[in-house]
């Protein structure tokens, strides 16, 4: 008998303790390894969202940018809705720009069928774009109820260059936001001078326990359509 009980004796408290403790190690380190890599994923997931928000948009800005004066209406054969002596840019500030122009692709006969568009960023870090139609209308030149283009964007710059690459400096003409600009033949030589257009803009969008990701992109847009409002 007493040979048997020796044979049966199982584990003793302490065993059992050091036993536990190393696999709750070994379990700790397992979960951290699996908590860093999945980290690690959705930083890489998020700046790639964040770059490829910022290239959409600045591309969608630069596509309509680059036609700003294209006037459909002045060669659809129809000379009853030409528009006398059209001008580009509107208004053409630090952070804010009204062009003018068909500048998406609306089909000929539809009045208007060209229109300001106005790229801004509002309060709320959202980059949108607006089509206008009243160009006397300050309305029409306000950072409100666009389509949206991109959100969490902490910046949105424009700078304007002339022919020689030299810097023009804004506000082009003095022109404001949200009041008409004045479009008639005098005091618009700055907006007429300009031949490229710098975009900038920065998103910063936040990651969990990680430094926030920040994506900036830069764009020069030169004007095609130099000879429609000279």
């Amino acid at each position: 008998m007493p040979k048997l009980r020796r044979l049966q004796t199982g584990l003793t408290m302490i065993e059992v303790m050091v036993s536990l403790m190393i696999f709750l190690v070994v379990l700790l380190a397992v979960y951290q390894l699996f908590d860093t890599s999945h980290a690690t994923y959705l930083s890489g997931t998020r700046r790639q969202d964040v770059q490829q928000q910022a290239r959409l948009a600045v591309d969608e800005i630069a596509r309509k940018v680059r036609m700003a004066g294209y006037v459909s209406e002045n060669y659809d054969g129809n000379t009853a809705n030409d528009l006398a002596d059209p001008l580009r840019i509107h208004i053409g500030t630090e952070n804010f720009l009204a062009v003018f122009g068909n500048l998406d692709d609306t089909a000929a006969g539809t009045v208007p069928e060209s229109g300001i568009f106005v790229f801004c960023r509002t309060v709320a870090n959202t980059l949108i774009v607006k089509r206008s139609t009243d160009t006397a209308a300050g309305a029409s030149y306000t950072c409100n109820n666009g389509d949206l283009l991109a959100d969490n964007v902490t910046d949105l710059r424009f700078a304007y260059t002339d022919e020689n690459g030299n810097q023009i400096a804004a506000p082009l003409d003095g022109q404001a936001v949200a009041a008409a600009p004045n479009i008639g033949l005098a005091n618009r030589a700055q907006r007429e001078a300009v031949r490229a257009i710098l975009i900038r803009l920065t998103i910063t969008e936040t990651v969990p326990r990680q430094d926030a990701q920040v994506y900036t992109l830069t764009s020069t847009v030169r004007l095609r359509n130099l000879n429609n409002s000279l």
